[in-house]
């Protein structure tokens, strides 16, 4: 059984997720992408992988752009998210739950859930914008995240030699952050991450079981992002 349409949220909170720079019409390039997100996190999945029984959190769902087709096409998953935004917080409260659940987290963990209580969880350009706390909120997923589950990230950096026309060394760059003083509506900063530094820090708390680099001007679903 199909859920109803979910209405399109305020154009305001679309463009607070992006993908509306040089868009005639943002409402469109806002559906596109989360539908094409949600397909490109499935296509990751093992083979025998069912969502019947599970609990699929959204980390850092903003106003649903992904969240809202991962219900719409999976509704035998447990659907949550969770974001820092009170007015997309308030908007999905208001019209998508349910099914899903949806609550606030502060700048710094932790969240409420219990340990080892999600499947899945993806996080969609999150890791690409935190300074201070990202430790701290990779430590609380591993927490809540069941010792046989998946977290499915994205990153910037990896597979890239130059950013904005100046050269990056993947060798030197570790984990670099530009623009630090960006306010969160503009986009706050951004993070550039090297391989080996994922893999020596990252690893320390998950197994990786693939690290696909990104691709300058890449294409649609991650734009250049690694995953």
């Amino acid at each position: 059984v199909r859920m109803q349409r979910v209405p399109l949220p305020p154009e305001n909170l679309m463009r607070r997720v992006g993908w509306h720079v040089n868009a005639r019409h943002p409402a469109d390039v806002f559906e596109e992408r989360g539908r094409d997100q949600w397909r490109f996190i499935k296509s990751h999945l093992p083979d025998e992988w069912s969502f019947e029984g599970k609990r699929i959190l959204d980390f850092g769902c903003g106003v649903g752009r992904v969240l809202r087709h991962a219900v719409a096409e999976d509704p035998e998953g447990e659907f949550w998210g969770c974001d820092i935004d009170t007015r997309s917080v308030e908007w999905l409260r208001g019209h998508l739950s349910p099914p899903a659940h949806i609550f606030q987290t502060g700048d710094w963990p932790p969240m409420q859930q219990a340990d080892r209580h999600f499947d899945l969880i993806y996080a969609f350009s999150v890791f690409t914008h935190l300074v201070d706390s990202w430790s701290a909120w990779l430590l609380e997923l591993h927490r809540v995240l069941k010792d046989d589950g998946v977290l499915i990230a994205t990153v910037f950096g990896p597979g890239h030699s130059s950013f904005a026309g100046e050269s990056i060394d993947e060798d030197i760059i570790g984990m670099n952050v530009l623009f630090p003083a960006a306010a969160w509506d503009a986009g706050g900063p951004l993070i550039l991450h090297s391989e080996w530094w994922l893999r020596t820090h990252w690893g320390r708390a998950f197994e990786i079981l693939e690290l696909r680099p990104g691709e300058p001007a890449g294409p649609p679903p991650l734009f250049g992002q690694s995953v």
